[in-house]
Formats: C-alpha cells, sequence, structure tokens
C-alpha cells in the first residue's frame, strides 16, 4: 500500500524541475536532447516496462552510447529509470505518481462528544486511499493537524498543498479560504466541513424534500423541526431553510415554534450537554407538558439527538409510528440507533458514498477538466422501518 502518514515537519517539499535545471546546466545541449527524448519514452512504454538496449537508444537517436548513457544516469538520478543487473533498464514503478495530500482535523474524531460520523469517514478514507494506491498510481499522504472546527489551514500546510510537488488535496474540517472568502489554494482540492473552491457536501435540498414527503404521507400536519446546530430558514447555510421550503412546497403549513435548535442548551452548573441529553430533554420539555403543542411528526436533523429522543419516549410511553412519526439522519453503517428503528424512517448518510464524491472530483480537477459546478452534492439514501 502506497499511502503514508506524515506530520507537517516530514513534508518533501522539493522541486524536481528546479533541481533537474541545475543538473542540465552542466551537461552539453545533445545529452538535454537525449533526456527530453528517454522521458517520452518511459511516458510512453509507462511503469515497469524494461527500455531498449543502451545500442538500440544510440540506433534510435542517432547519438553516440556515452551521450545515451549520460542521459540515462541523469534520469537515474531522478528516479525515473533504473537498472536490474543483467536484465537491463526499466522505467520506474513511481513514475508519474500523482502525490495527493489528505488533511484531516482530527479533533472531530477525539472529541468525546462526537459523532460516529467521523471515524467512519475517517475509515472509509483509509480503505479507498489504499484501494487507489494500488490501482490509479497515486501516493497518498496523511496529516492530522488538532484544530477547532472550522479552522483555516495553516501557513505550513498552505505551502505543503500549493507545493509543485503536489497534484491534489483533500481536505476535511478546515477551510481553504480566508475569512474574506479568498482562496488559499492554487492547485486542485475539494474541501469537506468547510469552504474551498472546490466542496463535496451531503444534499440537505434532497434530505429535506423527502422527510417532508415521508411526513406528509403518514398524514402528520403539525411538523416539528429538531437540530443540535443553530438553525435559520431564510439563510440557505442552514439545513432548516430547505425544510421550510419543502414544506411550504407542499402546501403544509409551517408552525415555527416546532423549528427547535437545542444548541444552546446548558446544565445548572453551564456544562455543556451532549447531543443525545439535548434530544432527551426537549423530548421531555414537550411531551412531559400538558400545555405545549405536540407535533405529529418530526424530522431530526441528527442521529445522536434522535439517540437521546428515543430514551426520553420510552420513558413517557410515546410510541413511534403510533403516537409520533420520526425522520431521523443516520450514518451508514454507525451504531447509534442500531435496533430502534422499526418504526422510524430513515435518511442514510453514506460516508463511502462521500469519499468517491470526493475523489472523483478531485480526480476531475487534476485532470485539467472544469466541472459545470463547484459542489459535488451526496443524496441521502431513504430506508423506512
Amino acid at each position: 500500500m502506497d499511502v503514508s502518514i506524515k506530520s507537517i515537519d516530514e513534508n518533501d517539499l522539493r522541486e524536481p524541475k528546479l533541481r533537474r535545471s541545475k543538473q542540465m546546466r552542466r551537461v552539453n545541449a545533445k545529452v538535454v536532447t537525449v533526456c527530453e527524448r528517454l522521458r517520452v519514452l518511459a511516458s510512453e512504454l509507462g511503469p515497469g516496462s524494461r527500455l531498449p538496449t543502451i545500442r538500440e537508444l544510440c540506433h534510435t537517436f542517432n547519438t553516440s552510447s556515452a551521450t545515451v548513457t549520460t542521459a540515462l544516469d541523469l534520469l537515474e538520478n531522478e528516479q525515473i529509470f533504473y537498472r536490474k543487473d543483467r536484465q537491463g533498464i526499466f522505467v520506474s514503478d513511481s513514475l508519474f505518481k500523482r502525490s495527493i495530500h489528505i488533511v484531516f482535523n482530527i479533533s472531530m474524531i477525539a472529541s468525546n462528544a462526537s459523532s460516529p460520523f467521523w471515524s467512519l469517514l475517517w475509515g472509509r478514507l483509509v480503505q479507498i486511499a489504499e484501494y487507489r494506491s494500488k490501482t490509479k498510481n497515486e501516493q497518498i499522504s496523511f496529516h492530522f493537524p488538532w484544530h477547532a472546527m472550522p479552522q483555516q489551514l495553516s501557513d505550513e500546510h498552505i505551502a505543503l498543498l500549493n507545493s509543485p510537488a503536489a497534484d491534489g488535496s483533500l481536505i476535511i474540517g478546515f477551510n481553504a479560504h480566508t475569512m474574506d472568502h479568498v482562496s488559499l489554494l492554487s492547485q486542485p482540492h475539494v474541501v469537506f466541513a468547510g469552504g474551498g473552491d472546490w466542496m463535496a457536501k451531503y444534499d440537505e435540498a434532497v434530505a429535506s424534500r423527502m422527510a417532508a414527503d415521508v411526513l406528509i404521507r403518514k398524514h402528520c400536519r403539525r411538523i416539528a423541526y429538531w437540530s443540535a446546530q443553530e438553525q435559520h430558514i431564510d439563510n440557505p447555510s442552514f439545513q432548516a431553510y430547505y425544510f421550510y421550503r419543502a414544506l411550504k412546497a407542499c402546501n403544509v403549513p409551517v408552525d415555527l415554534p416546532l423549528f427547535r435548535s437545542i444548541s444552546d442548551m446548558t446544565t445548572p452548573m453551564r456544562r455543556s450537554l451532549t447531543y443525545q441529553e439535548r434530544g432527551y430533554l426537549l423530548v421531555k420539555e414537550i411531551f412531559g407538558s400538558s400545555h405545549m403543542e405536540k407535533p405529529d411528526g418530526i424530522y431530526i436533523a441528527d442521529d445522536l439527538v434522535t439517540d437521546g429522543a428515543l430514551v426520553a419516549f420510552d420513558e413517557l410511553g410515546i410510541h413511534i409510528g403510533r403516537d409520533v412519526e420520526i425522520v431521523s439522519i443516520s450514518n451508514v453503517d454507525s451504531p447509534i440507533l442500531f435496533g430502534r428503528t422499526q418504526h422510524m424512517t430513515l435518511l442514510e448518510q453514506d460516508p463511502e458514498s462521500l469519499v468517491k464524491a470526493m475523489f472523483s472530483l478531485l480526480e476531475s480537477l487534476m485532470n485539467g477538466e472544469h466541472p459545470d459546478a463547484n459542489t459535488s452534492y451526496v443524496p441521502p439514501r431513504l430506508r423506512e422501518g
């Protein structure tokens, strides 16, 4: 597996073209010409292929063995060719390998309150990177800075990702833009959970339409939206915006007090609550009160919130699918909600699909293509209990 894990201090910022130009100053023009023709030949033959003999190369290039030998020595130093005793000269297996860097904000995995999604995403990244290193001639390096999210890339990582030795990068949990939305990277890159010239996202608009369709089909009329994050129905940066629009498009009355953000819940000791605790307390607040209006359908945009809510529903004797309908975001292969979804509808986010979308977009950029949109949207999968 040609996947490496490096710290920033170990990054090799060599510039092969500059090194090559210094070497060429010391050789004559004929050697330079033969070097360039040998590079073309190496590209045509491909990694691992055996070159013709020196005598055959002399005939092909109409030059002396001394010139060919000097050119081969120079290109061997550049790791374009290598020699095997009594077997010949071969094109390097690492020739034309693309160097891809993955910068992953490790604080998202290390946090005690973090969703298992980030660990699942990390696992899929490693698996797909290993596969691509074997099948697509790519050298992939992982880097694990630790910063509160979202965080602008550090100067060291900006230099690394902009280096001529880097062909592209995937960035998770960092911004590749300044606060004024000025691009920090000139090389191809794709960002998830941050801002950049090119991004991958889960399709919140599609998820909201699917959730609205399910709840309306189940004849819900007092539809709630719960999220662990701050939400605004007039800002397309927030998922509540898409769910509100989906309900309005179906001519369903929207009761805004039923749209609840539980991002600011704390204990009396000012300890920040986990998402499960917030979901639990929200159910107790609404369904445990005799005077609060109770929804008959809820779209919950975080599986950890759903996890805590289900505990409170059980304690209150409220049955999912009979007393209230629930549509919840979930993550493929996540242990959260395991065994408790038979009467719910899940909108499953697949980390593997997200990683593949990021690599696909990056590959297009590295190939010099110009995708129609700067964001690759990954839709959820509907699973009804």
